[in-house]
């Protein structure tokens, strides 16, 4: 399994391809446990507000979904890597990071 820390380096790759530099503010990488039990990720994309306004991001999140979970398993990771999205306004809402966070 690759470390947390270059989970988020790969996640920030991806996320770069995929939205745009412009757009990302973020990449926070937590381990957690699928309803089964098996290990997995979460990886919460955070990114400017402005992205989300009048854009439909459908394509681009499947994209993302995709091309990571691509690129972790060919390095070797083999714990599925669940996206999640915010806004920097969403996360400070919520008390700012959420998790285990790595960036």
């Amino acid at each position: 399994m690759l470390d947390l820390n270059r989970i988020a380096e790969v996640a920030e790759e991806v996320a770069r391809e995929t939205f745009g530099g412009k757009w990302l503010r973020d990449i926070q990488v937590k381990p957690i446990s699928e309803w089964t039990g098996e290990d997995a990720l979460e990886v919460r994309v955070v990114l400017d507000q402005s992205v989300f306004r009048g854009r439909n991001l459908g394509r681009k999140a499947s994209l993302m979904l995709n091309n990571l979970g691509e690129r972790l398993y060919g390095m070797g990771e083999p714990r599925f890597a669940h996206v999640r999205y915010a806004t920097p306004e969403e996360l400070a809402a919520h008390g700012g990071h959420r998790g285990d966070t790595q960036s």
